[in-house]
């Protein structure tokens, strides 16, 4: 699937090559245009065509192509140079992976993550390239990125450039809505060519914020659902982020802080600082369900066009240069993670219940930098010029209200192959059984059924009632999904009737799922010993 095969061999040695390659580094539109202009596709390939024909150690992989039909393409560069999972793994490097333009009109991750490229190329075997394995997809909604349009109209509180795409791909779906339900070409593509295939240690996704007026020039969020592992979510949160946060502002007098948008306090008196949605379909919280680091990076939009490239670029470098300096720890954490869920599905007595429904949790109270306006006063591009320093709560996490049990294994019925194609599709291994079963089991009864309003095309289920203990007769052919696989945890996202985010709730069960019958999906909780074969799609 490579679309050009200029790799970095074009130079056997990179020190026998610097000093022709200096004089044909290539720039991006934007740095040409003197940040007039954001890149176009046919940019993006040039760019990353050029790069090879320096002698950057980049090869160029496809990840499927787009509803508009354009090829999207996967950088991946290391030093020496890897072709495959296989080889990255040899070397013992953290793999890391950078999406950016998911949102096409949010075009400073694009410029960043391209720069980022040439830099670290030009660094040569003693920079990051020599201590991760890096994979880029710089231009991710590739036909929203082609809509372009005024940023007036398109981003219309964004300073510059003057032209930029649109948020929806070419169906129309926001692409960070659809980690879970995997509706797009793009999500499709990640899943069997980064996630399934490369299994990164660390993802970063890239935006741009256009909501509440702050005083930041970023800001950051981890992996935020509390299924996440404990551990991960503890470096990504209490360790990486603001070790980061503290360094910039060190190097840089950079100020950062965790996403969220000023809001009324919910159930009291006061403005509170909330963050985003805890759900897998979000790209950094499905990464975290997986059992790996995931960065959410959100340049501030009002800010001039070449500071958001610029901030981007030094929040990304600063996580890159942090991850290759604790690189056997990146590793041994995901491993670690993998671990300890497929322990929890040997063992379902020993694994902790697991969350189904979350709300708000608190940190405490600190200051939040926002626009000061006077009254009657409209605000406008460019940086604030006053700020105030208000005291509220933080809520930037979440915390658990609802849990179930964490079980051995999951039973679907022989006629749900729409879920099993899903669960495929995003690496979960399913079996189909070769013989009946017998044995005893958990059945959900749905006691009510409520539909929402529709969101991204589906009517999101809200199902409630309790499960009850049974014995249970299952037929030849039916499918089991074993919890005992690193993706374990996600599975559980997936399968549990009372997720507000998984099959049931997208709609992926179709007529089956009723307030008249069971939830057709079995839970078990002894080890299961019958016959089966391997699904794959």
């Amino acid at each position: 699937m490579n679309l050009f095969r200029l790799k970095a061999s074009a130079c056997v040695l990179f020190s026998l090559c610097a000093g022709a390659m200096a004089q044909t580094w290539p720039q991006t539109r934007a740095e040409k245009s003197n940040y007039n202009e954001t890149s176009h596709y046919s940019d993006v390939i040039s760019f990353l065509r050029d790069l090879q024909k320096a002698g950057a150690p980049i090869s160029v992989q496809m990840l499927g192509k787009s509803t508009d039909g354009k090829e999207m393409p996967l950088a991946i560069a290391s030093f020496p140079p890897v072709s495959s999972p296989a080889e990255a793994r040899r070397l013992g490097k953290p793999i890391v992976y950078i999406q950016a333009n998911i949102h096409a009109g949010e075009v400073e991750g694009k410029e960043a993550a391209l720069a980022i490229l040439r830099r670290l190329s030009q660094a040569g075997p003693d920079g990051l390239l020599g201590k991760i394995v890096l994979l880029v997809t710089p231009i991710y909604n590739i036909d929203g990125n082609e809509k372009f349009g005024p940023v007036a109209v398109n981003r219309p509180e964004q300073d510059g450039p003057a032209m930029v795409g649109v948020r929806p791909n070419g169906q129309g779906l926001d692409l960070n809505r659809d980690a879970i339900k995997a509706e797009s070409p793009e999500t499709r593509g990640v899943l069997e060519h980064v996630y399934n295939t490369w299994d990164p240690d660390v993802m970063m996704d890239l935006h741009t914020t256009d909501g509440t007026r702050h005083g930041w020039e970023l800001t950051y969020a981890p992996p935020m659902n509390p299924n996440t592992d404990k551990d991960v979510m503890h470096f990504s949160r209490d360790v990486l982020l603001p070790t980061i946060r503290k360094e910039l502002h060190e190097k840089f007098g950079m100020l950062t802080f965790d996403y969220g948008n000023v809001e009324g306090q919910r159930g009291q008196k006061g403005r509170a600082w909330y963050t985003y949605g805890q759900e897998g379909r979000y790209c950094t919280h499905y990464v975290g369900l997986r059992g790996r680091i995931s960065i959410l990076s959100e340049a501030t939009t009002f800010i001039p066009f070449k500071d958001r490239v610029v901030g981007t670029d030094r929040f990304v470098t600063a996580i890159l240069e942090y991850v290759a300096s604790h690189a056997k720890q990146v590793v041994e954490l995901t491993r670690k993670a993998d671990a300890r869920v497929v322990s929890w599905g040997l063992d379902p007595l020993k694994a902790p219940e697991l969350g189904v429904r979350f709300d708000f949790g608190l940190r405490g109270e600190e200051t939040v930098l926002l626009e000061h306006l006077e009254k009657g006063a409209s605000p406008g591009i460019g940086r604030p010029k006053l700020l105030d320093k208000v005291k509220m709560p933080i809520y930037d996490r979440f915390k658990v209200t609802r849990t179930s049990r964490f079980p051995a294994a999951y039973l679907l019925p022989a006629d749900a192959r729409e879920a099993i194609a899903l669960l495929v599709r995003h690496g979960i291994v399913v079996e189909k059984l070769q013989e009946p079963w017998h044995g005893e089991a958990e059945r959900f009864a749905i006691e009510k059924l409520t539909l929402a309003r529709t969101f991204q095309g589906h009517r999101i289920a809200d199902l409630e009632g309790k499960f009850d203990k049974q014995a249970v007769s299952v037929d030849q052919g039916s499918y089991l999904v074993r919890t005992a696989q690193p993706l374990g945890v996600l599975a559980f996202h997936l399968l549990e009737p009372e997720s507000l985010d998984g099959i049931a709730a997208w709609g992926f069960l179709g007529a089956e799922l009723t307030d008249k019958k069971p939830y057709p999906i079995l839970k078990l909780f002894d080890q299961v010993h019958v016959g089966t074969s391997r699904v794959a799609f």
